[in-house]
């Protein structure tokens, strides 16, 4: 599998709001009760544990699907991520803050 290009920003605090660098809306916003509010550019919001949304144009273009995914004991969130194939893709890495776990967070322009 080749390597796909995107830019990864590291998000150093975990309960840090989240906008879209496109729209502006946030797309995590801790002070909402549904925290988690997708805009048209959001591609996924996912965690080391699972999906928490995906786009349906985006989980087609993967190589395996969400459910396959979650299925998978050796299952590696960011590895399936970014190995698709996706133009102009930023990927937020934000830490949970529990050890070795993650959020990440796809936007693109290209929808």
């Amino acid at each position: 599998m080749n390597a796909m290009t995107y830019q990864l920003i590291q998000l150093d605090d975990p309960m840090q709001n989240v906008s879209c660098p496109y729209c502006q809306q946030h797309i995590i916003d801790w002070q909402q009760e549904q925290y988690i509010q997708p805009c048209q550019h959001t591609l996924f919001i996912a965690m080391d544990l699972g999906f928490e949304f995906i786009a349906d144009y985006f989980e087609a273009k993967m190589s395996r699907t969400v459910d396959i995914i979650h299925e998978d004991p050796e299952m590696n969130i960011f590895q399936e991520i970014t190995a698709t194939d996706w133009p102009d893709l930023i990927v937020y890495k934000a830490d949970l803050g529990v050890e070795g776990l993650y959020r990440y967070i796809g936007l693109s322009q290209v929808v």
